[in-house]
């Protein structure tokens, strides 16, 4: 499941499709989370293996890389999904016993870290080589989906090398927002432009279909750009100090503290101007791990977990969509394993870093590291 075996076999179907005396030559992709995946797989391969009939694709909210994406974002090992995936949607429809499905996978997915716990060569192949994409593709990069589509999506359509690219971007429900009318005439116009060449809107249309929300239900504005991250974003760094997040860089060092178990440190920001927040935030912090008496253990880790929440004038919560249909959600957020901080410092950029997951950097007592907090990419609006 999810490899480049699968990739391979889904591209002997296509060709065998293209052939067909009842198909024109011309093919196209589209559909959802695990057939968006395995759109980026299967186009994502050099040119002499991927087949003549496929001519776009249109993966609508996937992952592209599955260590990073799922199974251990920031280091941080979460199977929630992976268990709920393998008892709903993999075990059932099995069509081989168990052992043979071992043999192949080493591990039912939920305990795939277990043998494997860095990103490795099992992982790695299970990794979409997005800049082997040359087909038209129309990519949905959802606000809503971050911990499980929003942030492969986005990487989808950077790193593809598809001269011809779109991502679409919303905030709303995925399955509600893929069936919307306006969807499904985009999407036909996508596949009647590159299947039957007919001369449509995906002529000239802007790469860039963003969607700014106020709050869940509020759309603030919605406007074709011309890239991601979008080419006007000015990158403002803010200082975390003890009194909060300030413009301004602080004249002196301060220390917050709080209990691991249950403490939780919040920092407040006032805009002073009507402000749009589209695109890529990250949190870099100094931190140490001590123990919580003299007798206890020295402890060698720790995990953060950070949220951006937008706040109205009067300071109560403004809600969004979430992931897997939640709609009580906060703006974006982030988390890191601070053993697993190792940086793929070719891959990051000032605005997002990148983990390389290969290995880890356990703390030592009294020590102070550096951790850079990647965000899942967000778009939102708010007023003075």
């Amino acid at each position: 499941i999810i490899s480049a075996h699968q990739a391979k076999c889904y591209r002997e179907a296509i060709a065998w499709v293209g052939d067909q005396e009842w198909c024109d030559g011309n093919v196209g992709l589209s559909g959802v989370s695990y057939l968006s995946i395995t759109q980026c797989f299967a186009a994502g391969a050099p040119a002499e293996d991927v087949p003549r009939a496929l001519k776009c694709i249109c993966p609508w909210e996937g992952f592209t890389n599955t260590y990073h994406d799922l199974a251990c974002g920031g280091g941080v090992a979460d199977r929630t999904f992976l268990n709920f995936w393998w008892h709903t949607e993999v075990k059932e429809p099995l069509n081989t016993p168990l052992t043979d499905f071992l043999k192949v996978e080493e591990a039912i997915p939920p305990e795939a870290l277990d043998v494997h716990p860095f990103y490795d060569d099992y992982w790695k192949n299970k990794t979409a080589n997005l800049k082997d994409i040359t087909v038209p593709m129309m990519v949905c990069g959802s606000f809503s989906d971050h911990e499980l589509h929003t942030m492969g999506s986005f990487r989808a359509f950077e790193h593809a090398s598809s001269s011809r690219k779109w991502v679409y971007t919303h905030r709303g429900g995925k399955w509600t927002t893929f069936y919307a009318p306006d969807v499904q005439v985009l999407t036909k116009d996508f596949m009647d432009h590159f299947l039957k060449g007919v001369d449509n809107r995906f002529a000239d249309l802007p790469p860039v279909r963003l969607e700014v929300r106020s709050s869940r239900t509020e759309i603030h504005d919605v406007r074709w750009e011309p890239d991601w991250p979008l080419p006007q974003t000015a990158y403002t760094p803010l200082y975390l100090g003890d009194a909060g997040l300030t413009a301004q860089s602080l004249a002196s060092q301060a220390e917050v503290v709080h209990s691991a178990k249950d403490g939780l440190s919040t920092f407040d920001y006032v805009f002073d101007k009507d402000t749009e927040l589209s695109g890529y935030m990250k949190l870099r912090l100094h931190v140490e791990v001590r123990p919580e008496s003299r007798s206890a253990q020295q402890p060698d880790d720790m995990i953060l977990c950070v949220y951006v929440d937008k706040l109205d004038r009067r300071g109560a919560p403004v809600r969004f969509n979430g992931t897997v249909g939640r709609e009580d959600d906060v703006l974006t957020r982030g988390y890191i394993r601070v053993s697993r901080r190792a940086l793929d410092e070719a891959a990051s950029t000032e605005w997002l870093p990148v983990y390389e997951g290969t290995h880890e950097h356990p703390m030592q007592a009294g020590e102070i590291v550096p951790v850079e907090i990647a965000s899942a990419t967000a778009a939102a609006s708010g007023r003075r």
